[in-house]
């Protein structure tokens, strides 16, 4: 979904009312414009009319001041013959008024001719009453001296124009106001600085100013989650270093006496050996992880079939009791690559424990290059629901790899199918990860 700032939206929204509402106010006011100039016509037309029908009545005649501009005639065949060709007067409806348009031909100009009928019951007698303009004398007038409606029309256009002005100004501080706390709130959030909260307080909004508290609690509390976690790696592993040093150094006396133990004493000694090795792998981890840093992980140049063989070696106890068999694919050789060997050992003995760990009978495949370590391993087959706590089932060492893989910029990914479960780790963020799958 492509996102939006809310500054923009409101400006769409808001000026899309305004030009629709000037829209239609300009619409209003040209269709009132000629409406009332239709109906000042009309009106002025009926008022001939009703002054001839008076004049009829009275003296039995029709008007004598008969013009090109208003003609009454009693009987059809006294109209002039452009009128007669021009209107259906056999479908004339009593008082309204009809309008053909003669354009211009050749030499003579173009003419606006008006008709009606009018009957008077009293007597009746129909009154045909036609009327013509013409256009060029229309227009010339028109040139000369325009109607104060025209300057009333282009001044009510202009109004318009300062009312969108006007409108864009209120519009332009309203955004201004509801945005500048939504700015400094998004500025703050760029460093999360719980010592700059001051442009934070009395935000002209509620809403505003209860969203920016409820974000710097947010980042108090998980600030202080963060430091309450360091503290404990950092004591919780410095503290473990004692007795599990004590517990190394002890497995090396037992090693030395086990060859005259049982097998039994001898297989006991060499599982503490292991165990040892696992914890204080797994102290320099998370000690690594408390410091969150990478000054003091400097890369160094690793042989790393030399590592994974020393790596896999050192986990063969795990499928002791398995029917496993251990592919070693290795792209090139010699195969060196530059990085930080504590982290590559780490990310390296937990993918391999984690396979040796949850793999059943079959091949588990490791496959090696520059930039690349893949894993891949046969598990039982699970059921969709089981499969979505597929991370929780392969333990603490998914998690180390992954907090590992995202501080130096490695990718790493895992996934099951049926029952294969695969893992990996590019040293390139830029590479695509290989399908382990097809190795």
């Amino acid at each position: 979904m492509t996102r939006v700032s809310i500054k923009r939206d409101i400006y769409l929204y808001l000026f899309g009312i305004v030009i629709s509402l000037t829209a239609v106010y300009g619409l209003m006011i040209n269709q009132s414009y000629h409406i009332g100039l239709n109906e000042s016509a009309k009106y002025g037309f009926l008022y001939e009319l009703k002054a001839s029908e008076s004049e009829y009545l009275k003296s039995g005649q029709l008007p004598q001041f008969q013009t090109s501009t208003f003609q009454v005639y009693l009987e059809l065949n006294q109209i002039p013959q452009k009128f007669l060709t021009a209107f259906d007067w056999n479908t004339f409806v009593n008082d309204a008024i009809y309008e053909h348009y003669v354009p211009a031909t050749g030499s003579a100009t173009g003419e606006y001719l008006y008709a009606a009928s009018h009957h008077i019951a009293s007597v009746d007698k129909t009154l045909y009453v036609v009327s013509q303009y013409d256009e060029a004398i229309y227009l010339e007038l028109f040139e000369l001296s325009p109607p104060d409606s025209v300057s009333q029309f282009n001044s009510a256009f202009i109004m318009i124009g300062g009312l969108l002005l006007l409108v864009f100004l209120i519009i332009r501080l309203l955004i201004y106001r509801l945005t500048k706390p939504i700015l400094a709130l998004s500025q703050w959030s760029e460093t999360l600085d719980l010592n700059q909260t001051d442009k934070l307080k009395c935000f002209r909004y509620r809403e505003v100013d209860l969203l920016a508290n409820q974000l710097v609690e947010s980042v108090r509390s998980e600030r202080d989650a963060i430091e309450r976690e360091a503290f404990f790696l950092r004591a919780a592993s410095h503290e473990l270093r004692t007795p599990v040093s004590i517990m190394s150094a002890s497995s090396e006396m037992l090693e030395r006496l086990s060859e005259s133990m049982p097998r039994g004493g001898q297989r006991a000694v060499a599982r503490i050996k292991r165990s040892v090795a696992t914890m204080q792998t797994l102290i320099t981890t998370l000690l690594w992880m408390s410091r969150n840093t990478q000054d003091d992980v400097e890369p160094t140049n690793i042989n790393v079939h030399k590592l994974a063989t020393e790596v896999i070696e050192s986990h063969r106890y795990l499928i002791d009791h398995k029917k496993i068999r251990i592919e070693l694919n290795i792209k090139k050789e010699p195969l060196q690559i530059r990085a930080p060997l504590a982290l590559i050992e780490i990310v390296l003995a937990n993918m391999v424990r984690n396979a040796f760990q949850h793999s059943t009978n079959g091949i588990v495949s490791i496959s090696l290059s520059t930039d690349y370590i893949g894993v891949t391993n046969p598990i039982e087959d699970m059921t969709i629901h089981e499969s979505q706590s597929i991370e929780a089932s392969f333990g603490i060492g998914l998690v180390l790899i992954e907090k590992v893989c995202s501080n130096q910029g490695w990718h790493f990914s895992h996934q099951q199918e049926n029952s294969v479960h695969f893992s990996s780790v590019v040293f390139h963020h830029d590479k695509a990860p290989l399908d382990v799958t097809k190795r």
